[in-house]
């Protein structure tokens, strides 16, 4: 399984030569820290405030990273007067980012007015496919039968641009034990029952013991329009059946503060979700812990993460007056970018910024 998982994100993620927001950010590349050197030293063993200087240095580092990259991005610039309506539908994950887009984006061209459309990444792309003036937003890669739907509909030639990247981690209620869960054990937590492979239905199927070991897991999820629910599908679980959730949950948000009240809880959200009375699990990849932390994810080692997109028409462009090729060209600014990050997500490689715009704009002189 853990091999089909290193294929899924590749093959996810490796889009026209893309690579993740921070170099190393691969598969192949992942050089995570063993958890035997990441002890925590007892109190008296004298090393504990080298430990904190280390780690606070790391942070300083992976911040400077980041600032680094946002600064490397060029800032947005009006080219010209913008006049016209968008419908933006699709993926509730993105629907603050995407307000918080719009509203700025607005700034620079106040004539510009944007419409909220159907949610849930599902019923955006269906959207698109009936209606080529959609902008849609998808929390998931698009599938071939996706295109083929588009393609066939009314959108007929089809752009999908990377504009985000959302690190996901699976969150427990903060007293339940677990501390790591491998790939094989989340498959078996999410995977249906009734077939060869085995379903985990209590929390000791997937290593817990003591009392909680026979806790029923129960899981908190999204419905299947969803974009974090299509998602789990082709990365765990490989197409194969879902299992049933305990309660369907409109936001990821909404998941997140039920895994809270739920001590037996489970479920899979983005790092801006997490509430104080959530915990995320560390993955165990070829037996090395890697925490889902921004630090994990900024340093290169940690893997669990989709790609947020939006899918435009590109034979829209050429008739709308710039006004997509001029959203696209905001969000993927220094400007966009930010919001971006304020939103609670995460920037993109500023090389693969530059592919893009050269897909939506034709090739620049740098």
């Amino acid at each position: 399984m853990l091999n089909r998982y290193r294929r899924s994100i590749v093959r996810i993620l490796a889009v026209s030569g893309f690579s993740l927001a921070f170099p190393g950010l691969v598969w192949s590349q992942t050089t995570a820290t063993p958890a035997s050197q990441t002890r925590v030293p007892a109190a008296n063993s004298g090393s504990a405030a080298p430990q904190n200087i280390a780690t606070a240095t790391q942070i300083h580092l992976e911040h400077a990273a980041l600032t680094h990259l946002i600064d490397s991005i060029e800032p947005y610039y009006k080219k010209k007067e913008l006049k016209g309506t968008a419908v933006l539908s699709g993926s509730t994950t993105m629907m603050a980012m995407g307000k918080s887009w719009s509203d700025r984006f607005r700034n620079f061209h106040p004539d510009v007015v944007f419409t909220r459309g159907t949610d849930g990444t599902d019923a955006g792309i269906k959207s698109l496919s009936e209606d080529a003036t959609v902008i849609a937003g998808a929390s998931r890669p698009l599938t071939d039968a996706d295109i083929a739907m588009l393609k066939k509909g009314k959108c007929k030639d089809p752009l999908s641009i990377i504009v985000a990247l959302d690190p996901l981690a699976l969150y427990v209620h903060k007293d339940n034990p677990i501390r790591s869960i491998t790939p094989e054990q989340l498959e078996s937590v999410f995977r249906a029952s009734g077939g060869q492979a085995k379903h985990a239905a209590t929390w000791g199927d997937v290593g817990v013991t003591g009392e909680f070991a026979s806790k029923p897991i129960r899981i908190h999820g999204r419905s299947e329009i969803s974009g974090t629910t299509a998602f789990i599908k082709q990365l765990i679980l490989g197409n194969s059946p879902m299992a049933k959730e305990a309660q369907i949950h409109n936001t990821n948000e909404e998941v997140c503060t039920a895994i809270g009240a739920d001590i037996a809880g489970v479920g899979i959200c983005g790092f801006g979700e997490a509430t104080d009375l959530v915990r995320p699990v560390a993955l165990t990849l070829n037996g090395v812990q890697v925490p889902a932390s921004e630090q994990s994810f900024l340093a290169g080692q940690y893997p669990f993460v989709r790609p947020l997109l939006l899918v435009v028409d590109k034979a829209q462009m050429a008739i709308d007056g710039g006004l997509r090729e001029n959203v696209l060209r905001y969000i993927l600014s220094r400007d966009g970018q930010l919001e971006a990050i304020r939103a609670g997500f995460f920037p993109i490689d500023p090389a693969f910024i530059r592919q893009q715009l050269d897909q939506i704009s034709g090739p620049q002189m740098r």
